[in-house]
């Protein structure tokens, strides 16, 4: 691990250096997923935008796919500036400041906007400013940036919460999905997101999460025939931003690329919408099987999750519902 932590090192700072010489700053992104889904796709439009707004003096390189490392080592090269940017969904910060997990927490928020009156309020806002002040990474565009909502691919149907009880289902390494489907009976098992396609293909696990453009971008139903349309999680995505080099910019770079984050968030939410009737009729003709399911059972049944988060002391008591009367919701 700690070689593989120098190589990455290396490369970065080579890659920045050939940068430098040039004149221009260099924006390192680092993100999970493959080159065709919404995600990359509008950070290649935010490299454009970037590029085009700083008249080329920030330039933007994207690294998808894990390039830079797994998502922990990208987490941690984002707080020492070994990156400058990364992109996951919302709940990533988690693992820094764990108020976080709220947001990858299926059953918490009830829909995108929603969440993105959450994390734009009040108390949002001000786990933001730790976010900065305690790990040196600051969120762009939050809440323009969204992945689709979060369904159950699977090796057999499921209908019913009755057909989740005992469920091997792959979830990310993260306290919030645990609780999720712990919450509604499953057995979520925690696996690394390069390493899902091998999971099911090989029996690990039965089933697996995600929204549908991750399912179709990263061929994960070839390994399953069954989507239930859960819609257990609107998951929304967050630009990280190593705080470091968004300080060392002007205050007209600095403009150049929350304008640049915010129309490529747009854009990216295109995408998903546009692109999901799209990804569902090629999964279709794939061989896929789409099943509708009772949402509101599984959301009464998993409504108990972020209260799981506290008790077992992942999240401070009371913040769920601090959360919520934010938003006026109680």
């Amino acid at each position: 691990m700690k070689s593989l932590r120098v190589m990455v090192a290396v490369l970065l700072l080579v890659l920045c250096l050939s940068g430098s010489a040039l004149g221009a700053k260099v924006m390192r992104i680092g993100h999970e997923m493959s080159t065709e889904t919404p995600e990359h796709i509008a950070l290649v439009r935010f490299a454009e935008l970037v590029e085009e707004k700083t008249s080329g003096q920030v330039v933007v390189k994207l690294f998808p796919m894990n390039q830079l490392g797994s998502f922990f080592t990208q987490l941690q090269n984002l707080k020492d500036g070994l990156q400058e940017g990364h992109v996951n969904g919302l709940g990533f910060p988690g693992h820094l400041i764990p108020e976080y997990f709220i947001f990858n927490t299926s059953f918490a928020l009830r829909d995108f906007d929603e969440a993105a009156r959450a994390i734009n309020g009040p108390v949002g806002m001000e786990i933001r400013e730790r976010l900065i002040k305690e790990h040196g990474i600051r969120l762009v565009s939050v809440g323009d940036w969204r992945r689709g909502a979060r369904h159950i691919l699977s090796k057999k149907s499921i209908r019913s919460v009755a057909d989740v009880q005992g469920l091997k289902i792959r979830v990310p390494e993260t306290p919030s999905f645990l609780a999720s489907f712990e919450a509604v009976g499953a057995s979520p098992t925690p696996v690394a997101f390069g390493e899902v396609y091998l999971a099911l293909q090989q029996g690990v696990v039965e089933a697996m999460e995600c929204p549908l453009d991750l399912i179709y971008g990263q061929k994960f139903y070839e390994c399953a025939k069954y989507i239930s349309l859960t819609s257990h999680l609107p998951e929304l995505c967050a630009m990280g931003i190593n705080e470091k080099f968004y300080q060392s910019l002007t205050e007209e770079q600095q403009q150049a690329i929350e304008e640049a984050a915010l129309e490529a968030g747009r854009y990216n939410r295109e995408l998903s919408e546009a692109n999901a009737a799209l990804y569902m009729e090629k999964m279709k003709q794939a061989g896929i099987t789409f099943l509708e399911v009772d949402k509101d059972a599984f959301m009464e049944k998993g409504k108990r999750a972020p209260y799981m988060l506290e008790e077992r002391g992942v999240i401070p008591k009371g913040f769920y519902d601090s959360l919520l009367e934010s938003i006026g919701r109680k």
